[in-house]
C-alpha cells in the first residue's frame, strides 16, 4: 500500500471519527437548563448569538459588551427565547475593574458560576476591521501601542477574567470555555499582531488546564479552535471565497464543546486537518501561507 494511499486512509479515518464524536459527544441539552452563564463580547457576532442558544436551552446569562444599549437589546431578546434570567455589565474589558464588576456581579445575581465563556475581541486605538483590511506586515507597521492594546484586551483580560472566575468555577465543577482560533495554531502574515494573541491564549489555558488536573480540581477547560465564521465583522472577501460557516452553527458547537467538557472543538472541520498539517509540516505550510493573502480588501 502506497505512502498517498496510506495518507487518504487516515484522513478518511480522522474524518469518520469527528463525525462519530459530533453525533454521539454526550450533549444533554438538559444540562444546560438552569445553569449560569458569563459570556463577554455579546453585542454582536458570536456572542451575540451564544447568548440565544443559552436562552433557549433555558439557562441563566450575565452577558458583557462595551455598548449599553446593544447589551439591553440582547438581554431583552434572550429572556423572550427562555433564558430563566439575563442581566449584563456594560464595560471594557481591558480595564481591570470592569472584568472585577463583571464576576462579583455574576457572583451577586446567581450565587454561583457554571460557565465562563471568553469571546471579547477589541481595541481602544484602531478599528481592527481596518486593522485586517489594510494587511500590511509587521516591518511595515509596526504599531506597538496597538500591539500592546490589544495583548491587554485579548489576552490579558482572558487571563484576569479566568482567574477571577475560578474560586467560584471550582466550586460548581465548573467550565472555562475560550474562543480561539485556527490563526493561532498555524502562523499568518500580515496578522501577527492577531495570530500572537491566539498562540498565546493557547499556551496559558492549556497549562492551566493541566495544571487543574495536577491539582486534581474539576473544572474543564475548552479551547474553540475557530475558521472563518460569517460575523459582522467578517474580512470581506472571504465571502465572496463562500467558506463562511454560519454563527448560529458555530455557537451551538462551542456550547455543546463546554458542556461536554472537551479538550478542544474544531470548527467547522476544515480547521483540524488545516492545523494538524501546520504541525507535521510548518516549513511546506510556511510557504503555502507566505503565498496566500486573504487579509487584503476586495
Amino acid at each position: 500500500m502506497s505512502l498517498l494511499v496510506r495518507a487518504s486512509l487516515l484522513v478518511l479515518l480522522g474524518a469518520v471519527a469527528v463525525g462519530i464524536y459530533w453525533n454521539y459527544d454526550g450533549f444533554d441539552p438538559e444540562s444546560v437548563r438552569g445553569a449560569t452563564v458569563v459570556i463577554t463580547g455579546c453585542s454582536t457576532g458570536i456572542g451575540e448569538e451564544m447568548a440565544y442558544q443559552y436562552a433557549r436551552l433555558g439557562a441563566k446569562i450575565l452577558i458583557t459588551a462595551r455598548r449599553e444599549n446593544r447589551l439591553k437589546e440582547v438581554v431583552a431578546k434572550a429572556k423572550s427565547l427562555g433564558a430563566q434570567e439575563a442581566h449584563y455589565v456594560a464595560g471594557d474589558m481591558g480595564k481591570a475593574e470592569d472584568c472585577e464588576r463583571t464576576i462579583q456581579t455574576a457572583k451577586e445575581k446567581f450565587g454561583r458560576l457554571d460557565y465562563l465563556v471568553l469571546n471579547h475581541v477589541g481595541s481602544n486605538y484602531k478599528s481592527l476591521q481596518d486593522k485586517f483590511h489594510e494587511g500590511k506586515s509587521w516591518d511595515e507597521d509596526p504599531d506597538v501601542d496597538f500591539f500592546e492594546d490589544y495583548l491587554n484586551i485579548n489576552l490579558v483580560s482572558y487571563v484576569r477574567l479566568a482567574s477571577l472566575a475560578l474560586p467560584l468555577l471550582k466550586e460548581s465543577k465548573g467550565h472555562l470555555v475560550v474562543v480561539s482560533s485556527g490563526f493561532g495554531k498555524v502562523p499568518w502574515p500580515n496578522l501577527s499582531f492577531y495570530c500572537s494573541v491566539k498562540f498565546a491564549l493557547d499556551g496559558f489555558f492549556s497549562s492551566l488546564r493541566v495544571e487543574l488536573m495536577k491539582a486534581q480540581q474539576d473544572v474543564s477547560v475548552t479551547l474553540a479552535v475557530l475558521g472563518y465564521i460569517g460575523t459582522p465583522k467578517v474580512i470581506k472577501n472571504l465571502e465572496m471565497l463562500g467558506i463562511l460557516t454560519p454563527v448560529d452553527q458555530t455557537a451551538m458547537a462551542i456550547i455543546r464543546g463546554g458542556a461536554t467538557r472537551a479538550r478542544e472543538i474544531y470548527y467547522p472541520f476544515s480547521t483540524w486537518p488545516l492545523t494538524k498539517f501546520g504541525a507535521l509540516m510548518p516549513q511546506i505550510m510556511d510557504y503555502l501561507t507566505s503565498e496566500i493573502d486573504l487579509v487584503q480588501e476586495s
